[in-house]
């Protein structure tokens, strides 16, 4: 029987560690990673706040040895193993130097979602930056349109296919981040394609007044300057994340053992930089894997945290040296949280299980 997908991305960490690489455990070990292949970022991608206290609040979990639900992030209060920050790659649809009457602009919002496979999506959030809250210098009120496009498949067409308006709003400006829940709608349109595309409207309204110096092609270039966007989107491995859902365990001190040479935990620290990979892993920097290690002779077997198969075996080894011995084995694992880029310049984070050894047996 071929090793689990994570006993096999563990393996090949250990096997780097020590200075060897196999390109089948390498691709096996990014199969699990949920890449293709290396990642080459493009460009530095700042880590969203919410990412990075999610990430530091699983870290001061597991060094104060708390339980904690992995496949739920109580921050955001959806279920999810995987969040990733999708930035927008599209695109302003006319002049940035000629608004048409009201309208301060059109732009096209562009989502990549390929990297999402066999993946439940649990949530969809919208982030608009429309700029620097401030109330010392109040500008005008904008009129902010939201419309699904049809055919996003469709890339730089000049008028996109737009679907029914879901957003309508009304916001003084300079507002600040404006934060859409999209859910419904990425599941109802996300079936025959992988990307997500919205349009993107902003008016200037009329029905209240200015001051003297507003000048409206200065307030759109100003918009146009500050506009970011991006999409949140939280994914559930069924894999990974059964009904009955797994929790990250408190790892446990070491055995101690009567004899260097008997089956044992060993540390291992694996530095990311170490193996060349510091440019896409943003944290941690590195883990203590660990690895078993020792000898399981029969008369130790029942002490040595083993099985009762394992105790047979040892048994049936010693009355038939053909069958294999008991093997130093690991018996409790424990998972680790990673912040990584791909190769889509998505900021990514990510739990995955069984990649610490905490105890070791025979088995």
């Amino acid at each position: 029987m071929l090793p689990s997908l994570p006993g096999l991305a563990l393996a090949f960490l250990l096997t780097l560690t020590v200075g060897q690489t196999f390109p089948f455990q390498e691709h096996v070990f990014l199969q699990f990673l949920g890449l293709d292949k290396v990642p080459s970022p493009k460009k530095f991608q700042p880590v969203p706040y919410i990412l990075k206290r999610i990430f530091q609040d699983h870290e001061a979990a597991a060094t104060s040895g708390l339980s904690q639900d992995l496949c739920y992030v109580k921050e955001l209060g959806v279920r999810g193993d995987v969040l990733r920050l999708l930035p927008d790659q599209g695109f302003f649809l006319y002049s940035k130097n000629r608004p048409q009457a009201a309208s301060c602009l059109q732009k096209l919002l562009y989502f990549n979602l390929s990297v999402i496979k066999d993946e439940q999506l649990t949530m969809a959030q919208l982030a608009l930056d429309l700029g620097p809250n401030t109330y010392y210098n109040p500008g005008p009120e904008l009129e902010l349109t939201l419309s699904l496009v049809q055919e996003p498949h469709v890339w730089g067409q000049a008028t996109p296919k737009t679907g029914t308006m879901f957003v309508l709003q009304s916001v003084p400006w300079p507002q600040g981040i404006l934060r859409f829940n999209l859910l419904e709608v990425a599941k109802r349109n996300n079936s025959s394609w992988k990307n997500l595309a919205f349009f993107l409207e902003i008016l200037v309204k009329g029905d209240r007044p200015l001051g003297e110096n507003f000048q409206l092609e200065d307030t759109c270039a100003r918009l146009r300057r500050s506009l970011h966007a991006s999409l949140l989107v939280a994914t559930l491995n069924p894999e990974q994340c059964h009904p009955a859902s797994r929790k990250r365990r408190a790892a446990f001190p070491a055995s101690k053992v009567p004899c260097k040479n008997l089956c044992h935990r060993h540390q291992l620290f694996i530095n990311f930089r170490d193996l060349g990979w510091h440019k896409w892993i943003i944290a941690p920097k590195g883990f203590m894997a660990n690895y078993c290690h020792g000898d399981c002779p029969f008369s130790l077997t029942t002490s040595l945290n083993s099985s009762n198969y394992a105790f047979m075996q040892a048994l049936m080894h010693a009355v038939d040296p053909q069958v294999p011995q008991a093997v130093c084995i690991p018996t409790r694992l424990s998972p680790i949280s990673m912040l990584y880029q791909d190769n889509n310049d998505n900021v990514i984070l990510r739990h995955y299980e069984d990649m610490v050894v905490d105890e070791c047996g025979c088995g």
